[in-house]
């Protein structure tokens, strides 16, 4: 019976971390209709809520939402979905000589030429199985922000798929991917993009949105590799 209800804890951890990932994705796409009335109907914080209560270890993501979350709901209150297409283009899309924030790794990794960023986020996803989609005729770079969300959410997605089937290298093998992928990636570079995102944006809903993701970031690689070193055999007496 613990064995069972350890397992479902689990189960329940790893469909959270995904959920979260997937809705902070969606956060830094550019912004539709579907995803606008959810922000302004408050479902898009109380999915975070929900999410963010079934996995314990992100209980400082979770504080971080709590504090930042009036200025968010007030800002996007005033707004139309125009208005808010608009702030993310000015953000995030256009400037001379770039943004203000382009929400690129490429860019926000000094001493590593972007070129070099894509082609191993590209073969990583490669590796995988996944390819960039196309959206309205134009292609995603794969060091995008929402992109590299999404990969997170996949590998926690196959992670509980592997619970579920009781393939324990399986399951190993996507932890460790995720562990490597917030260590060596995400966790890279997010520091500095919420820096400067929080510098040159007098946003609140996107500041908010970046600071929350950034502790989960945080949170969430402390949390797997604990549970990575928890897997490890202990060494037998000689």
């Amino acid at each position: 019976m613990t064995q069972l209800a350890l397992s479902l804890s689990e189960e329940t951890i790893a469909s959270a971390r995904g959920s979260l990932y997937w809705l902070l994705s969606l956060a830094f796409k550019y912004p539709v209709a579907a995803i606008f009335d959810a922000y302004q109907r408050g479902a898009f914080f109380d999915d975070l809520h929900d999410r963010l209560a079934e996995a314990p270890h992100l209980e400082d993501a979770a504080v971080t939402l709590g504090d930042s979350e009036e200025a968010m709901r007030a800002y996007l209150d005033g707004l139309t979905l125009k208005d808010l297409q608009v702030a993310y283009t000015q953000i995030f899309d256009v400037g001379a000589p770039q943004p203000p924030c382009p929400p690129y790794e490429g860019i926000h990794r000094p001493g590593m030429e972007r070129t070099v960023v894509l082609l191993q986020i590209s073969e990583l996803y490669k590796h995988f199985g996944l390819a960039m989609s196309e959206e309205e005729g134009k292609r995603e770079l794969p060091d995008h922000l929402s992109a590299e969300l999404q990969f997170m959410n996949f590998l926690t997605f196959k992670e509980a798929q592997a619970r579920e089937e009781g393939t324990a290298e399986l399951l190993h093998g996507y932890r460790l991917a995720q562990r490597d992928f917030l260590e060596r990636r995400l966790h890279q570079w997010l520091p500095a993009f919420t820096t400067k995102l929080a510098q040159v944006a007098a946003n609140p809903f996107y500041a908010g949105v970046a600071g929350l993701t950034l502790d989960l970031v945080r949170c969430d690689l402390d949390w797997v590799s604990a549970e990575l070193a928890a897997e490890q055999p202990c060494e037998s007496e000689t």
